[in-house]
């Protein structure tokens, strides 16, 4: 979930860097990196929206700090230099930018950096911070901007697992024994999965992601649209009960937040856009109705709107710290909120009036779900801790925990069953709603998750997070069956490029991604005339449909290698015989 993202003033300037992994510049390969040539680049596209000398005359946004001159990122913030030439581990800028705990994370609204660009940063600090040529830096005001769309830089290689067996003419000494095949796009890094909603016909699945949503068909497995005008990260997606208008939250930090509304079959804007809060949103909610639209914001406060005409009908304060999750409760009346300040509320939605607090969490609450009868609140976050609240009386009747690492997001089934996990350790987690027990992990490993949603009919569990790729699996085997990527539409031509793979192999993707797509084993691209041999092969609708339908699959099985002819020996020539004549001689 987007709020292992977050920011929290820790003694350091707040860095707001509101831009996703995908507006990566690859750095130019050089003995020694320097701002000018490196350094900079990152900086303006990730952080200088908010944290330039235009906007220091607006602390909230800047946090005091302006990254858009080296005059800046030396000179820090009330007196504290970001970094210390010659020493990246006393420098506050690289410590920030390694941070891993989910309050310090950075940059805000997205995951942490590419591995790759920290250690630039590294790199640049302990060789003493060299300059290059200064004279091409503009000291000209710069003004605080939306960044428009990435453009992909294809930098990194995105690398899917699949359970294609290599030949042993592929294998070496080095190769571990149960080592398979990998397809490999160099189109990375994606931008962060941030969200996730089913349409309530379940044909829909819309994600989230930095500036955008991708509205994908469930049953192709190929994306619709791309709805492109999100300010900031689609923080959180949810349609309209009857599936006809679809709501984006999202926002900039520390400057607003708000939810726009599409319909969903047109994909055109629609009014009210809902506007108010001083700082991006986390959550965005329907009431059963379709009438009112509840949000949460990091700027602490919970709010309920008329979706007729945008109208703020309730300004929900009591608390302290960030609010993460909003749901209404089935019969509408009420409004539960969740926040970093470690308790769960109940509001009532007429009159905002506060109706209980819900306590026990030792630490933020990050997910928050209400079973679909009303009957039950569930809660997680930093402490790894799932939490049972009755919501009429408070009691926290149940505890469990299945990992070690923070929970960031609960979804129910429709029946109310079940439900499921996403956490910070890259794991989809199934749980029983009838009993409370922890059941088992669904198949396979991926980054750092944000987000999952369970379909209408129970069968799929979808799930997301920094690394890009959108996982589904069948529930009623925990097999993962597609992984699916996309990149946001051309400007030009409005093509978008995707691609789906099943972990038996087989794919389909646009044109361009299709010619793109690589084998590799661990690391080792396979030939490139066996990977041309090999691709008509793999890419296959009918089995993607197989998958989609829930068939089994048999794993793509590759060609044995030619065997090598024998060499025919040669003879050795034969001893001249001998005779009366030459013996002797």
């Amino acid at each position: 979930m987007k709020l292992s993202s977050l920011l929290v003033a820790f003694g350091l300037p707040m860095l707001v860097c509101p831009l996703s992994q995908a507006q990566s510049q690859a750095p130019p390969k050089a003995a020694l990196p320097t701002y000018i040539q490196d350094i900079k680049p990152l900086l303006k596209e990730r952080c200088v929206v908010c944290h330039n000398r235009e906007a220091l005359k607006t602390p909230v946004i800047s946090g005091g700090l302006a990254l858009d001159t080296f005059a800046g990122l030396k000179e820090g913030t009330k007196g504290k230099p970001l970094f210390v030439q010659g020493n990246s581990a006393e420098s506050s800028l690289y410590k920030r930018l390694k941070a891993t705990s989910p309050s310090l994370l950075m940059p805000k609204g997205g995951p942490a950096l590419p591995k790759e660009q920290i250690e630039l940063f590294k790199k640049w600090i302990d060789s003493g911070a060299p300059t290059g040529d200064l004279s091409k830096e503009n000291t000209g005001a710069t003004k605080a901007a939306i960044e428009p769309l990435p453009v992909s830089t294809g930098i990194k290689d995105v690398v899917i697992s699949t359970k294609i067996v290599p030949t042993a003419d592929l294998k070496d000494k080095t190769t571990p024994p149960n080592a398979t095949l990998n397809a490999v796009l160099k189109v990375g890094p994606l931008p962060a999965i941030t969200s996730l909603a089913y349409s309530p016909d379940g044909t829909l699945l819309a994600v989230g992601t930095y500036h955008a949503v991708i509205l994908w068909d469930t049953k192709t497995a190929k994306p619709i649209t791309c709805i492109t005008e999100v300010k900031g990260s689609a923080q959180s997606v949810a349609f309209r009960p009857d599936g006809q208008v679809l709501a984006i939250a999202g926002g900039l930090p520390g400057v607003s937040g708000e939810v726009r509304l599409y319909d969903v079959k047109t994909q055109k804007l629609v009014e009210p856009t809902l506007t108010g809060h001083t700082d991006m949103l986390y959550s965005v909610a329907w009431s059963k109705d379709g009438k009112l639209i509840a949000t949460a914001s990091h700027d602490k406060t919970a709010r309920i709107w008329d979706a007729s005409n945008g109208k703020e009908l309730q300004n929900l304060r009591e608390h302290s710290d960030v609010v993460s999750r909003v749901c209404f409760s089935p019969d509408g009346n009420s409004l539960y909120s969740a926040s970093f300040d470690r308790n769960v509320r109940r509001w009532n939605v007429k009159d905002g009036k506060l109706l209980r607090t819900y306590t026990g969490a030792t630490d933020a609450i990050y997910a928050m779900a209400l079973s679909p009868d009303g009957k039950a609140i569930i809660a997680s976050g930093i402490d790894s801790t799932m939490r049972w609240w009755n919501p009429e009386d408070g009691n926290n009747y149940r505890n469990a925990g299945s990992g070690s690492r923070p929970m960031n997001e609960i979804a129910f089934s429709k029946d109310g069953k079940f439900f499921v996990v996403a956490d910070a350790e890259g794991k989809v987690r199934y749980w029983n709603a009838e009993n409370g027990g922890y059941q088992q992990a669904f198949e396979g490993e991926s980054d750092w998750l944000y987000s999952v949603a369970v379909s209408p009919d129970g069968k799929w569990i979808a799930a997301g997070g920094a690394d890009g790729l959108l996982r589904l699996w069948q529930k009623e085997n925990y097999h993962l069956r597609l992984t699916l990527a996309a990149w946001y539409p051309d400007p030009k031509t409005n093509q978008q490029d995707w691609i789906a793979v099943t972990p038996e192999g087989y794919f389909t993707a646009s044109p361009n991604w299709e010619a793109k797509s690589r084998l590799t084993l661990v690391s080792k691209d396979l030939p490139p005339a066996q990977i041309k041999t090999l691709r008509p092969l793999l890419v296959s609708q009918e089995n993607l449909q197989k998958a989609l339908d829930g068939k089994p699959l048999e794993t793509f099985k590759l060609p044995d290698p030619p065997v090598a002819k024998p060499q025919p020996q040669k003879s050795a020539p034969e001893k001249p015989k001998e005779t009366k004549g030459n013996k002797g001689t």
